[in-house]
């Protein structure tokens, strides 16, 4: 099969939804499909020029060594665009939207760019307009979507086709090196994100009050800014981590602390458990596509950074309970094989060519 994925710019520094899709994107061509990723750039580099022609080029250059934090298959075709008419998509038997903002281009393309889909990752209000991001559930393409939840919300707005493909995690990636009853139930780590939804401003808090608690403890946190000046010097802030430095760090981690308001799925927090971390989340509705509370993670209300801290301190003082939760999650976690999501999706595919 000839398959296209439409993203809304060049990747520049690492980020989850892209991640997915460029998974996607190598595992579809190992199988011997033809895979392009468009790129566009219409909303990039206008202070230096809105001439589309000139961006044309610019990105061309510019996208010959991107992502430089993700290993592209090859073969795999990159093309940048300025141009949202479809002259530079590659004819293909299917062309995905990635995103509410690539969605309503996908919906105008020529029917030559191949059968439209739309790969749904969050429900992105924090992006677009709810009406718009509803709207855009209906426009008539194959809907695929990354979680249960996210599957439910899009059935109740549209009667069109609604397919789970729950995000798998890389267990041949993600994994424990560290014998989780040897890490040290003091270190803590978390993601660092500027967007409100991922609750970072609760996490803190509640970071703060188990170290009025626990003065030892340390926290090792990643994320593509600059350090924040804000964090305290117990933080150790690592930027932009290629995939083999986050391995190490979810290793050197005892407990994982997400303190997400909402989200799709949060593939951090699953990653932390394949690679052994007790997480200690809240309950937003994405985590529950891997984690059960009191099972292989503690859950606490969103918004809560009294009940979050709670939860960390009892993984602290109760280091039996930490291991126990922590190997659970990570032998959970085995089963979300990558292998079968491609299998599935390949099957819904070869039904509607």
């Amino acid at each position: 099969m000839k398959l296209t994925f439409c993203l809304p710019e060049i990747s520049q520094v690492p980020m989850g939804g892209y991640k997915i899709i460029f998974e996607y994107a190598n595992r579809l061509t190992a199988r011997g499909h033809e895979v392009s990723l468009v790129f566009l750039t219409h909303t990039v580099w206008n202070r230096i020029t809105k001439n589309k022609l000139i961006k044309s080029i610019v990105g061309q250059i510019k996208g010959r060594n991107r992502p430089s934090w993700f290993d592209l298959d090859p073969r795999i075709q990159k093309i940048m665009t300025p141009y949202l008419d479809g002259r530079d998509f590659p004819k293909a038997d299917f062309v995905f939207a990635t995103a509410v903002s690539t969605a309503e281009i996908v919906k105008c393309l020529p029917a030559g760019c191949g059968k439209k889909c739309y790969f749904i990752q969050d429900f992105e209000t924090f992006i677009a307009s709810e009406e718009k991001v509803v709207e855009s559930y209906d426009y008539g393409f194959i809907n695929f979507t990354v979680s249960t939840w996210l599957n439910n919300l899009v059935k109740s707005y549209t009667h069109k086709d609604t397919i789970c493909l729950p995000n798998p995690i890389d267990t041949e990636v993600f994994k424990v090196v560290t014998p989780i009853e040897n890490r040290n139930p003091m270190t803590l780590g978390m993601l660092y994100h500027e967007g409100e939804h991922k609750g970072v401003s609760y996490a803190l808090k509640a970071i703060e009050r188990v170290k009025e608690k626990y003065p030892e403890i340390t926290v090792n946190i990643f994320g593509v800014p600059e350090r924040p000046r804000f964090l305290p010097d117990y933080f150790n802030y690592f930027q932009k981590v290629t995939q083999e430095e986050l391995l190490q760090l979810y290793n050197d981690t005892a407990i994982f602390v997400c303190a997400t308001i909402d989200e799709g799925f949060g593939l951090t927090g699953a990653e932390s458990m394949a690679c052994g971390c007790a997480l200690a989340s809240t309950a937003y509705s994405g985590v529950f596509e891997y984690a059960v509370d009191g099972v292989n993670a503690l859950l606490s209300p969103v918004r809560d950074s009294s009940q979050l801290a709670n939860n960390i301190i009892k993984l602290i003082e109760d280091n039996e309970h930490r291991q126990l939760l922590a190997k659970r999650a990570s032998d959970m976690l085995i089963e979300r094989s990558w292998k079968a999501t491609i299998n599935k999706l390949e099957e819904e595919l070869s039904k509607r060519i």
